[in-house]
């Protein structure tokens, strides 16, 4: 089949050939711009393009000036596709009449050096015109060339490259013309702007971002003892082109091998970057240049539901402890938190659902989100630029679907979305097991919210209770209290009846540790204040509504050897597992949670990772845990989440 698609492909440019040789060349350019800009609105990559001009040049450009470059770039691709057919019928005259040279001396002056020369360009306007402008000036150039898929093509396309004298070269044993060439003091040129892969090159950044960089053409210049020029075309309408030749590259042989390249190649990394900046629609933005890279963004969406954002962030610091990328060491990751704040209830609703419709078109159109978010949210959510968005909580579904469509970025939702966008491709959905409902197909089923499969250091805030509560004392119960969640919440009777076992069972249990959330209600708070801050048995109360020291829910689980947890509070509930300490659920008999709540409860229940308990049970529960030896859990679902994480990278 490859055979077959080999000569097809061969005969049909072999026609185009043939017709671009017998029209004018201005016909010639003009379909081919028409057929470039025709490939711009049914490539995918166009899209890559807007991504990596957004992400490289960001707030330099609008929406629609992004746009126009890549169109532009397109087009002018589609004009060099046509020049390159045309190559056999160009001569001097034509060049002479449409090539203006800035800097011919330099070149000249290389030439005349007694050193072989490495012209070093970029995919950037026309550059195979270049071996084609060398030629015709009686100076042909021995060009280092990648081998096409198919051989009939590759060997049209390097008879087009020769046709006046140029040599190519292909990688591998071809190499040793390379160096047969400038030994015998001859000009060779080859591309340097492209990714090295994952494991070739040296990695330095590239417009702010750390990536591969192929180094082959300055080691050969340094085995060879030749100069290297940077040296680029620019095209600056129809056939008009513009050469540069840039000052030869400076050189330090007295660093070692490393550091004498990687001297040079910072050189033509900022003259390159200099020249894209300058000349933004000649580049080859759409190949995926920092597919591999060493500096990663990470934004975590907000719904401005504490639990929620605290899941996000859990999974972004699993993300940040990945430092190695393909073996090679050096990964960092910047994250981005931004609050999404809808303009009412009703401008959600309206985003909920139109958010499919513009989906393929939001591309440089965010500002069409401005009618549904405030204008805070829309200036946050108009500059990101992505490598990962991470968000959790159903508001949030439709920017982030839209944000990953504009930039590219992986999507990583945790618990499951709601419908239509659970039929959605995330790239990972993080979805307890008590989550009902059609899941995602990229999903990692969990038995816990993330927040406890990282269990933090807590070392730092163990010491800070620690000097809060003084020298030796140390309290064997923490207590976390929750609140008003839907039509459930703690009541002052409920109350009395808990603090009462804790006081009964203190001389053999320990003291407690207490604190409540932000839902606590005030009558509630009134009451644990009243009964326990001088009480003997409550060594440390937090409320949190008054005073939250960001110490203190990490020391209390840090210190602690059993967590007492109310039934609300399944984030605190999947961190006091993560802990591997012995968890109680507190049931008060509230019928108002969801019925996911008591999934919840019942799978943990059902595992061994935590004791239910209600009121008239808890005294006996407290005190048999507590004979109990603590053994951590969980540690192999940990493990597989921070894999999935890591195919993600």
């Amino acid at each position: 089949m490859e055979d077959l698609l080999d000569r097809i492909a061969y005969l049909a440019a072999r026609v185009l050939i043939f017709l671009f040789e017998h029209i004018p060349f201005n016909v010639g350019l003009r379909i081919g711009d028409f057929l470039g800009h025709l490939v711009f609105y049914v490539s995918k990559k166009r899209r890559v393009a807007y991504i990596n001009l957004k992400a490289t040049l960001g707030s330099q450009m609008t929406p629609g000036e992004r746009w126009k470059v890549v169109r532009d770039h397109f087009g002018f691709m589609g004009q060099s596709a046509v020049e390159v057919m045309s190559f056999r019928r160009m001569k001097r005259e034509y060049h002479d009449l449409h090539i203006k040279v800035h800097n011919l001396d330099r070149y000249e002056e290389l030439l005349r050096s007694g050193h072989g020369g490495v012209l070093i360009t970029a995919h950037f306007g026309n550059w195979e015109l270049l071996q084609v402008w060398s030629g015709l000036r009686g100076t042909p150039i021995h060009v280092l060339t990648r081998e096409q898929r198919y051989p009939r093509i590759n060997g049209l396309i390097n008879e087009l490259r020769e046709s006046h004298g140029s040599v190519s070269v292909s990688r591998g044993a071809g190499i040793r013309g390379l160096i047969r060439a400038l030994r015998e003091k001859k000009m060779v040129g080859v591309l340097g702007d492209q990714s090295a892969g994952k494991t070739e090159g040296i990695i330095l950044p590239f417009f702010g971002r750390r990536t591969t960089i192929p180094t082959g053409a300055f080691q050969l210049a340094h085995r060879t003892d030749a100069f290297i020029m940077p040296f680029f075309i620019v095209r600056t309408g129809g056939p008009e082109h513009e050469v540069y030749a840039e000052e030869v590259l400076k050189d330090d042989p007295s660093l070692g091998p490393q550091a004498r390249v990687e001297f040079q190649v910072r050189q033509y990394l900022k003259v390159l970057e200099g020249f894209i900046r300058k000349f933004p629609n000649q580049w080859l933005w759409e190949n995926k240049r920092w597919k591999y890279c060493w500096d990663r963004k990470i934004v975590i969406l907000s719904d401005g539901k504490a639990g929620h954002f605290k899941q996000s962030e859990v999974v972004a610091e699993m993300l940040a402890n990945f430092k190695e990328f393909h073996g090679r060491s050096g990964l960092t990751f910047e994250t981005e938190r931004i609050y999404v704040e809808y303009r009412s209830t009703f401008h959600r609703a309206v985003l909920f659902l139109m958010a499919f419709l513009m989906k393929p078109w939001i591309q440089g159109r965010l500002r069409w989100l401005a009618p549904f978010l405030t204008p805070e949210t829309q200036k946050a959510i108009e500059r990101v630029n992505a490598d990962f968005i991470i968000a959790a909580g159903s508001g949030l579904a439709p920017v982030q679907m839209l944000l990953a469509q504009e930039t590219g970025a992986k999507s990583v939702v945790i618990m499951n979305p709601p419908f239509p966008y659970s039929m959605t491709n995330y790239d990972l959905a993080i979805v307890p097991a008590h989550d009902g409902g059609k899941v995602p197909r990229r999903t990692f089923r969990c038995v816990i919210l993330p927040s406890g499969y990282l269990t933090p250091n807590r070392e730092a805030d163990v010491r800070q209770l620690q000097l809060k509560l003084g020298e030796g004392v140390r309290p064997r119960v923490a207590v976390f209290l929750g609140g008003a969640t839907r039509n459930y919440d703690l009541s002052v009777s409920d109350m009395e009846k808990f603090c009462s076992v804790l006081k009964q069972i203190s001389p053999r249990a320990g003291d407690c540790m207490i604190t409540t959330s932000r839902r606590t209600s005030a009558r509630v708070e009134r009451f644990l204040k009243d009964t326990l801050l001088q009480h003997p048995a409550c060594r440390f109360l937090v409320i949190a509504n008054e005073e939250n020291p960001p110490y203190a829910a990490g020391g209390m689980m840090g210190l602690a050897d059993l967590l007492i947890v109310t039934e609300d509070s399944l984030a605190m509930i999947s961190e006091a597992v993560g802990t591997g300490k012995h968890v109680i659920v507190l049931s008060l008999g509230g019928n108002g949670l969801p019925e996911k709540h008591g999934r919840f409860h019942q799978i943990l229940a059902g595992r061994g990772f935590v004791t239910l308990s209600g009121l008239t049970d808890l005294e006996k529960n407290i005190t048999e845990l507590l004979k109990k030896p603590i053994t951590p859990v969980l540690q192999r679902e940990k493990n597989a989440l921070i894999e999935r994480l890591g195919s993600l990278i």
